[in-house]
């Protein structure tokens, strides 16, 4: 096996996964590394005949080569499709299993009723569509699957808030857009809350922002020795609670992870800036 071959093996692999989602890849094997396999070849004899040829040879070569990449697209998206008719998809964890199955048998959660491939059946015009498709391709109308994906979402996003309510009572709530809510505690009494935002970091820096303005609504103020507008706090019966946005974009511009704890800031919640010393003059010290 060539290097190229190798390489175009691991391309298309991940290509594969990218089409048809990890879950139903995990479902469809070992057809789907079967495919890749016969494809990276293709490729590969496709690629050789590339650099061997002539440059009038060159352009029908180079279809050869597009043509391997467009009908494994093709084959994967057909296969898939067929198999997915006896699959479910776990709306919690992700696992595939069979259609008969009611409860997922990993995690316990109950299943939908359709399998994957009904859930790319569009309901306006009947089409089946390719799995993985958010809108039929013959009207344009959102699917099954995309619809229920969406209400999963905002079942898992209200089971989040109502976490807040149990452990960041103090705080407002987040209600500046997003999705993929979490909350930890990564420390006694301190929490990450995190919102996914799928790519958009402009939308996300935007809706940070906006709970900045929610928490100064709520008596949230800057504070300390080194105020700034990105650590605000606010003082309850003796307890001081701090939410912290000024790293929330370290780990992703577009999942901001804000942070929640009752830390004071440097020199205090109730800090007042010394004034300045007044400058004492040669007739100050003689007493004149």
């Amino acid at each position: 096996m060539s290097f190229l071959e190798r390489t175009i093996r691991r391309a298309v692999s991940k290509g594969v996964s990218n089409a048809v989602g990890n879950a139903v890849q995990k479902a469809v094997e070992p057809k789907a590394t079967e495919l890749a396999n016969q494809a990276a070849q293709h490729i590969d004899n496709a690629a050789q005949s590339v650099a061997r040829s002539t440059a009038q040879q060159n352009t029908a070569a180079t279809s050869e080569l597009r043509g391997a990449f467009s009908n494994l697209e093709r084959s994967m998206q057909d296969y898939a499709t067929e198999r997915a008719k006896n699959i479910k998809i776990c709306p919690s964890c992700g696992e595939a299993t069979g259609a008969e199955k009611k409860f997922c048998p990993s995690c316990g959660t109950k299943l939908p009723e359709q399998t994957v491939a009904q859930g790319a059946v569009c309901t306006n015009c009947g089409k089946q569509n390719s799995i993985g498709t958010k809108f039929c391709s013959d009207c344009g109308a959102k699917l099954p699957a995309a619809i229920a994906e969406e209400q999963a979402q905002a079942e898992r996003n209200a089971a989040v808030m109502a976490e807040w309510d149990k452990y960041l009572p103090q705080y407002p709530k987040w209600n500046c857009g997003g999705s993929e809510f979490n909350i930890e505690e990564y420390d006694p009494g301190c929490f990450e809350f995190r919102a996914f935002f799928n790519g958009n970091s402009q939308a996300a820096r935007r809706a940070v922002d906006a709970y900045r303005q929610i928490l100064l609504q709520n008596g949230f103020r800057q504070a300390g020795e080194y105020p700034c507008i990105e650590h605000l706090y606010k003082m309850e019966n003796g307890v001081c609670y701090h939410v912290d946005t000024g790293m929330c974009f370290e780990g992703s511009s577009d999942s901001p992870s804000i942070s929640f704890d009752t830390r004071e800031p440097r020199g205090g919640f109730n800090y007042v800036k010394p004034a300045p010393r007044k400058k004492t003059s040669f007739k100050d010290l003689l007493g004149l």
